[in-house]
C-alpha cells in the first residue's frame, strides 16, 4: 500500500500496474490469488481499478482479523471462498460472469447473497 497523502492510498503490484486509461486487455493472470477480484479469478481481460479496490478490502480485513479472507488453495477454491461470503453472482450483477465460469469449466456455487 502506498500512501500518497492524508485522502489518497494507493494499491501497487509493481508487476502488473498500469495507468487508469491504459487500454484493455490486461493480462488474465494476477498472480496474489488471495486478493484477487472475481473477475481476475476467472481469468478476465477486461478490468479497471474496481479489482484494486477489491484486494483493498481483503487486505482491510485481514489487517482487522489478524487472517485472509479469501485464502483459496486454487482459483476454484478462490471463487468458491468469495461466493461463499458474497453470494453468487447474477446478470444483474456481473452479467458476464456466467461466460468466464463457462470458459474455465467451472460451476458456480450456489449461495445466497
Amino acid at each position: 500500500m502506498l500512501v500518497q497523502n492524508k485522502t489518497t492510498i494507493k494499491l501497487g503490484d509493481f508487476g502488473l500496474i498500469k495507468e487508469i486509461r491504459y487500454p484493455t486487455p490486461f493480462t488474465e493472470y494476477v498472480s496474489t490469488r488471495w486478493y484477487r477480484a472475481p473477475e481476475n479469478v476467472l481469468g478476465s481481460r477486461s478490468y479497471n481499478y474496481p479489482v484494486d479496490v477489491f484486494a483493498l478490502g481483503c487486505i482491510m480485513a485481514e489487517l482487522y482479523t489478524f487472517k485472509p479472507l479469501f485464502p483459496g488453495s486454487s482459483e476454484m477454491d478462490q471463487f468458491e471462498k468469495i461466493s461463499r461470503i458474497l453470494g453468487r453472482p447474477d446478470n444483474e450483477d456481473w452479467p458476464d460472469a456466467r461466460r468466464l465460469a463457462e470458459r474455465k469449466f467451472f460451476t458456480m456455487p450456489d449461495y445466497p447473497k
